[in-house]
């Protein structure tokens, strides 16, 4: 024990060395959660009111498991946490909801565990007792509820430093913890005694971040999201006006539509403008000189301005306070610090707080990022094509093909750990869902000029169904035309235009009017057998009676992953679309009718993506696509996950199995020392395939046995307590396995012997005896000991079975008994024998005279004076 005490010492002694001048009191342990099954995790947070950078010290959380002095898994604390921030360490294993944060071992606790934070090797917080083993759980004696087992516990907001005694009770006088149910979640990622709630997010805001008045016509104007969320531009009127000379009647005006992404930009530009200027879009809004006035408003509302609507300052705004400043031949640019718009658009300009700086005339490196800084090397996209095809609308670029990179893009895929197939969808949905941008049906028809160009003839695209080259003007809805096809049928889920399925531009292929119309609605499969081929597009059938179109072989791996990506990229988690789901099935018509979030035939599309591969043409399809709506198709980019999501369901699996019903006969139960038989014969695979089997024994007393027999036969070994025995049975046909876990319980049965005992039990007080115990049908290996348990103490020895004993001198006569313990390993069975020994009479000893009654009270003392002497 005092061996325990000083290894506890020494080990905080080290801890608490540099403890007084290098610990952290603003880092602290704020929530541990000890849940069902692998449900931990813990969480750690700055509590203070500034940064704490963790790589400028060493911080490290400590697991110390059954109260070892010797810490069994660790974890470094790197990066900076913000002040009121948290970092969680969760367990891998855990149910979703648990993890928040970061994996890690350390998290690898039950309730008699201990964790503790140190700085530099010094405590600086501490959870448990370092060095104690409660027994299951550290509890509070004042408060029942409080457990360090299956419980979440978060720290009370009172609390603003760690406990730096590692190796005080636990929890001590003043319990600093608040105590939750078991499996509680809510509170990860956040300090304070309350769940998290969700953080508000920063509303959109829409500025006028720069403005170029240079020479000749290098004119430019820089309208920046400056907010914390994406601005729907098409929700509400957002209008861009040029008030020219002192006028109070807008001249020129921009409509802004789309959605502008956070810390995104959209520029105008003059036509005739040097090419370094033409950045964005070109427009007539940037018609200005140095003493025309623009005006931001949102509905009509003034939202920001430069200049000042009716004023004409003569040739520029200027600044008396800073002499450089001038609307005319100057490029100014918004400010960083400027948040918010300003909407006195008859105010003086620029006001006392100038709101812009100043750069020398045709200054253009600035445009297309807000910030007061050039926009360094990210490469500018070059402008489409403002009027690419008929009725079309100019689209602005809102990503860049050339710098995307799958690692960094995919990084939480990459990185992750999956269960099953639903759990890796679930996570490639999540980011093919980032940076979606939302396109309007019109610039559909854009989006499409370019992800379906003839790389053969700029001026054409290609129709999917025909694969002919046809002009990009002959868009529309005559029978020549080609228009929007919608390849997961918008009837099948999504029948509004508002809908972001609807417009999503990975699904939409230019078609041939008469061929879209002949597709209707129905689901991919194969019927060209009982179909009728379509006489537009040869190569293609369609069996109206069966709901079945059969696109030609060419694109059959397209279509597949296009349905694909639509089932996986939409799964309910946006505002105003169901969650897709591809079926191994021909849909009904009631189920196409109601709008049922379903298409097919899934496996029949599986079998398309191996027939048809990925090309350059999917390829280049899916960069112009990624440059328009901002998101990606992931199975043209990882087309082995094709089988990572959908192979189990359509009989493809990644990790196929030996298709075989393994039978086992076995006890549930069986007693120490007997015989066992594990029966695996009656194992038949199912093409009836020679089978081999092979057993592993993967917890419980080692046995002897022959692994690669169907039928075992095993002898339960001795235990001191019940165990449980676990085998793997794997059973292969040569290319595949299958295997299956039988578990036997073995059932220790107490320890017991018939034991009897030879010589003479009744003895004279000084006499000695000898008894011997004798035990039937005794095992090897028994260890004996013998030991008084009643009586006057004697003098006696043993060896073995045998027991010497020398009476003591009594003065009344009495029993004394031998406890017999007899040893087999950890168990143990005891019997006792009682030896007699008799009071002898003094020689010469007389009954006193007159004894009389007081003779016969003497006599009945008696019993009761050797009864207490016994006892």
């Amino acid at each position: 024990m005092n061996n325990k005490i000083n290894a506890v010492a020494k080990a905080v002694t080290l801890l608490l060395a540099t403890a007084a001048t290098s610990a952290h009191a603003d880092l602290v342990i704020t929530e541990y959660v000890e849940g069902s099954s692998s449900n931990k995790a813990v969480e750690i947070s700055n509590l203070g009111t500034s940064t704490i950078n963790l790589d400028a010290d060493q911080y490290v959380l400590s697991l110390y498991s059954n109260g070892a002095v010797d810490t069994s898994n660790t974890v470094t604390l790197t990066g900076t946490l913000a002040a009121g921030s948290s970092i969680v360490y969760h367990n891998a294993s855990a149910e979703e909801q648990f993890k928040v944060g970061i994996e890690s071992t350390v998290t690898y606790f039950n309730g008699d565990d201990a964790l503790v934070l140190t700085k530099n090797g010094a405590v600086i917080d501490r959870l448990g007792q370092l060095g104690v083993d409660p027994g299951s759980e550290w509890t509070d004696p004042n408060d029942a509820n409080f457990s360090t087992k299956d419980k979440t516990l978060r720290r009370k907001a009172s609390i603003t430093t760690g406990d730096t005694n590692a190796t005080g009770v636990f929890p001590n006088a003043v319990n600093q913890w608040v105590v939750f149910d078991k499996d509680t979640a809510d509170g990860l990622g956040c300090p304070g005694e309350s769940a998290c709630s969700a953080a508000p997010t920063e509303p959109g805001v829409l500025l006028i971040t720069e403005y170029i008045e240079g020479s000749g016509s290098n004119k430019a104007v820089e309208l920046s999201n400056v907010g914390g969320s994406d601005i729907d531009l098409d929700a509400s009127v957002y209008k861009l006006s040029l008030y020219g000379n002192g006028s109070e009647e807008a001249g020129n005006t921009e409509t802004l539509t789309g959605i502008l992404a956070a810390g995104a930009s959209i520029v105008f530009h003059n036509s005739s403008a040097d090419e370094e200027f033409k950045v964005g879009t070109a427009s007539t809004v940037t018609f200005f000189n140095g003493d025309d006035a623009l005006v931001l408003t949102k509905d009509d509302v003034v939202i920001d301005r430069l200049g000042v609507l009716g004023e004409d300052p003569g040739s520029a705004w200027t600044d008396p306070n800073d002499p450089n400043f001038s609307t005319a031949n100057k490029t100014l640019r918004r400010k960083a610090s400027i948040t918010a718009g300003d909407t006195d658009a008859k105010a003086p300009f620029p006001g006392d707080n100038n709101q812009w700086l100043t750069f020398d005339i045709n200054t253009s490196d600035g445009l297309g990022c807000m910030g007061e800084v050039a926009c360094g090397d990210v490469p500018v996209i070059p402008d489409p094509d403002p009027t690419p095809c008929s009725g079309c609308e100019e689209l602005t670029p809102v990503a860049d093909p050339n710098t995307f990179d799958t690692n960094i893009y995919y990084t939480n895929v990459l990185s992750g750990s999956f269960d099953d197939p639903q759990a890796l969808k679930n996570a490639i949905s999540v980011v093919v869902a980032t940076g979606h941008k939302q396109l309007t049906y019109k610039q559909v028809w854009t989006a499409l000029t370019y992800s379906d160009e003839d790389p053969s003839n700029s001026s054409n695209v290609i129709e999917l169904y025909t694969g002919k080259s046809v002009s990009k003007q002959n868009n529309g809805g005559n029978t020549t035309d080609w228009n929007r096809e919608h390849i997961w049928a918008k009837s099948h889920g999504f029948p509004s235009e508002s809908q972001l399925g609807y417009t999503d531009a990975h699904h939409l292929r230019p078609t041939n009017v008469k061929v879209n119309s002949t597709r209707s609605n129905y689901d991919f499969n194969e019927c060209s057998d009982t179909g009728t081929e379509v006489a537009e597009a040869p190569g293609n059938y369609l069996d109206a009676a069966a709901r079945c179109f059969e696109p030609r072989d060419e694109i059959k791996g397209d279509v597949a992953r296009m349905i694909m990506y639509m089932d996986t990229r939409y799964q309910g988690n946006d505002a105003n679309m169901p969650d897709l789901v591809a079926v191994d099935r021909i849909t009904t018509a009631e189920e196409v009718a109601n709008n049922e979030p379903l298409h097919g035939k899934l496996c029949t599309l599986y079998t398309w993506h191996q027939q048809d591969p990925v090309d350059a043409t999917d390829i280049k399809r899916n960069n112009a696509v990624y440059t328009y709506q901002g998101n990606r198709n992931p199975y043209i980019d990882y087309p082995e996950w094709v089988q990572q999501v959908y192979g189990d369901e359509c009989g493809d699996p990644v990790n196929p199995v030996l298709d075989v019903d393994i039978i086992i006969t076995s006890p549930e139960m069986v007693n120490e020392g007997e015989s066992l038989t594990l029966d695996a014969s009656a194992t038949v695979a199912k093409d009836e395939a020679e089978l081999s089997f092979n057993w592993v024994q993967t917890s419980g007393p080692a046995l002897e046995f022959e692994p690669t027999s169907s039928v075992l036969t095993l002898t339960a070994p001795e235990v001191s307590e019940d165990v449980q025995l676990q085998f793997t049975l794997t059973v292969s046909d040569g290319s595949l396995e299958s295997s299956e876990v039988v578990s036997v319980k073995v059932v220790n049965v107490p320890l017991a012997f018939d034991i009897s005992f030879t010589g003479n039990t009744d003895i004279n007080e000084t006499e000695s005896t000898v008894i011997t115990a004798a035990i039937a049908n005794e095992p090897a290996g028994l260890q004996y000991s013998w030991e008084q348990v009643s009586g006057m103490s004697a003098d006696y020895s043993a060896d073995g079975l045998v027991l010497n004993v020398t009476a003591p001198e009594v003065s009344v006569d009495q029993a004394l008994v031998f406890k017999l313990v007899v040893s087999h390993g950890e168990e143990q069975y005891s019997t006792t024998v009682s030896i007699n020994v008799k009071n002898q009479q003094e020689s010469g000893w007389t009954k006193p005279d007159g004894a009389g009654s007081l003779g016969a009270g003497m006599l009945l003392l008696l019993p009761l004076l050797w009864r207490r002497r016994q006892s």
